[in-house]
């Protein structure tokens, strides 16, 4: 959550609320989007000297708005350039497949067609995302970032999680036909 954190401050300052929300609608299926989360991921960051806060008045509200230090950036730069860890994608979700030889017939059926379910929301929602990153893409955007190329590695995250909800709901289905036929 840190890093997401350091990644998103580096894009634009933002408030706690703004940040959650920007998960909530973008980064979900990543990580946590709870305010505790996110509160609490921005209280280590600043107690680290990772990132600073100012008060800034909106009407009658204060808010308090998070940018990043050189210290954030440089902790950011390193783990981003850091190769990705193979052991550390795992869907715990398969132990369910795993043993659903110990439940009826009738609840593995259902059970997988829930899941083909949510799979066809979650897809929906990442090509709605998707189209979004699209239309950001063609807006004027604040200088000092090469929103290019932001934009084209999100498009490739976007497109791995879309690609990806797309081969579990064929290999699913395939599965469910097969369970239909044989129980």
């Amino acid at each position: 959550m840190e890093y997401l954190i350091l990644g998103l401050l580096i894009l634009s300052p933002m408030t706690g609320y703004e940040l959650q929300q920007f998960i909530r609608k973008n980064l979900a299926l990543i990580c946590s989007h709870s305010a505790g989360s996110v509160q609490t991921a921005l209280s280590k960051l600043e107690k680290e000297g990772k990132i600073f806060s100012r008060e800034a008045t909106q009407g009658k509200r204060q808010k308090k708005i998070f940018s990043i230090t050189p210290d954030g950036r440089l902790a950011f730069s390193h783990w981003v350039a850091q190769p990705m860890q193979v052991e550390k994608v795992k869907n715990m979700e398969l132990s369910r497949l795993f043993f659903a030889g110990l439940a009826k017939p009738e609840e593995r059926i259902t059970a997988i067609r829930d899941y083909i379910r949510q799979l066809e929301e979650t897809h929906e929602v990442l090509c709605a995302i998707q189209e979004h990153f699209q239309q950001l893409g063609q807006q004027e955007l604040p200088a000092g970032v090469d929103w290019p190329q932001v934009l084209r590695f999100q498009g490739y995250t976007l497109q791995y999680g879309i690609d990806s909800a797309r081969f579990e709901i064929e290999w699913y289905t395939r599965l469910l036909s097969e369970l239909e036929e044989q129980p």
